[in-house]
């Protein structure tokens, strides 16, 4: 169905038909096509209508639904760990430095910390937008967010101010029709756009007064031409060097790799449309997991198609966070639970969705324990939830239990 649409009729129009990037770290050698295989099973639990992807350094993603109505996080496994309900559609998402989220509303861009709280508010006033599709975050913390409809793109400071609008309606130097994906590449501090109606990509230099660098591409099926290009994102190896770029094109159902240095290099197409794993259609947006190097595609068809790069592979289940058996119903207020925790984090404890007082005990390297004084009479839900240093959640655990004094 998407394919049929024109141009024109750009990305919101999409989304609505539907109901609108980033990577870090692997080991391949660059400037060469990637060895690929197909992952199965495509991932397709939790998801309505996914239309775009943000990576964290560990390998989790957020994965935008606007028929959901949510941002849903998932482990790498493909766990969902927490839900964030916005207040209204999702069309894009994005993770700041600090691991914020940043979520296109369509007229605005809110940022919600890890709890699910909006912090701030980007295009309420100044730099207001008519639909905001694309956003990525350079190393200085500057915000870059491009307006399929206005075809520009604004940049915003970490608090929210504009900067700069860069762009207009166009085919010339700095100028977009329909832009949809923006994604940072941190080797060249370059922010790149998916110029889509102008079948090309566009290069801004991310420092200074952010000039226009390049573009790659033009209209067509071959190497490094393009129908309608929406998102790309970038592998690197170990020791930070760029390897590759990916990009995903709707339009054409499939990911052209490229090597993107001087006038870019093509590598290889990945994918064809189809439902079945191994298949691109109508690609939304693309991730780069550089922990199980593998290539993770938002599919047109409300799936994640997964691809292993040069022998990566789907993550077996991690060691998860574990709560030993206990009694349905106590007939005291106070209980303890024991459990154990994944490596390098910490628990904490709820009660019926409120952070527990008690402390949590750590009696092993593997091994917790809480001890909870206050249950209410009936039931109460006891959740247990593991963070990392940084203050991500993991993953958690949740019992019911009656207590009938």
């Amino acid at each position: 169905m998407l394919i049929s649409l024109q141009k024109k009729v750009g990305w919101a129009a999409l989304l609505l038909a539907m109901l609108a990037s980033f990577s870090p770290t692997t080991t391949a050698m660059a400037g060469t096509a990637p060895v690929t295989t197909v992952l199965t099973p495509p991932m397709y639990e939790n998801l309505s209508t996914p239309v775009s992807i943000a990576m964290d350094p560990r390998g989790f993603y957020y994965v935008a639904d606007p028929r959901k109505g949510t941002v849903n996080k998932f482990d790498l496994s493909g766990k969902l760990l927490q839900t964030f309900r916005l207040a209204s559609a999702p069309r894009a998402v994005a993770l700041d430095n600090s691991g914020n989220l940043l979520v296109s509303l369509g007229t605005s861009v809110a940022l919600v910390d890890q709890q699910g709280a909006q912090q701030l508010l980007l295009g309420s006033g100044q730099g207001q937008f008519q639909y905001a599709v694309g956003i990525a975050v350079d190393a200085r913390g500057y915000i870059w967010v491009a307006d399929n409809q206005a075809h520009n793109v604004t940049l915003f400071t970490s608090a929210g101010t504009v900067v700069k609008t860069i762009g207009g309606l166009g085919n010339g130097t700095g100028q977009f029709d329909f832009p949809v994906g923006v994604s940072y590449e941190k080797v060249a501090d370059q922010v790149v756009v998916a110029d889509a109606g102008n079948h090309r990509l566009q290069f801004f230099d991310a420092a200074g007064n952010n000039a226009f660098v390049k573009s790659i591409g033009s209209f067509g099926s071959g190497p490094l031409q393009f129908q309608y290009p929406v998102g790309s994102g970038f592998e690197y190896s170990q020791a930070g060097q760029l390897n590759r770029m990916y990009v995903a094109d709707q339009h054409l159902s499939t990911v052209q790799v490229l090597d993107p240095a001087g006038i870019g290099t093509f590598l290889k197409f990945i994918g064809y449309s189809g439902l079945v794993s191994g298949t691109v259609t109508n690609p939304m947006a693309i991730g780069f997991d550089a922990t199980n190097k593998r290539l993770i595609v938002v599919n047109g068809n409300g799936r994640l198609h997964l691809f292993g790069i040069d022998g990566g592979v789907n993550p077996g289940l991690p060691q998860g966070l574990v709560i030993d058996p206990v009694l349905t119903e106590v007939k005291g207020p106070s209980l303890t639970i024991t459990g154990t925790f994944p490596p390098n984090t910490t628990v904490e404890m709820q009660i019926n969705g409120i952070a527990a007082s008690e402390p949590v005990s750590y009696t092993s390297a593997s091994t917790w324990s809480a001890t909870f004084q206050n249950l209410v009479p009936g039931s109460n839900v006891l959740t247990a939830i593991a963070r990392d240093a940084r203050g991500y959640m993991i993953t958690k655990q949740a019992i019911a239990i009656l207590y009938s004094p």
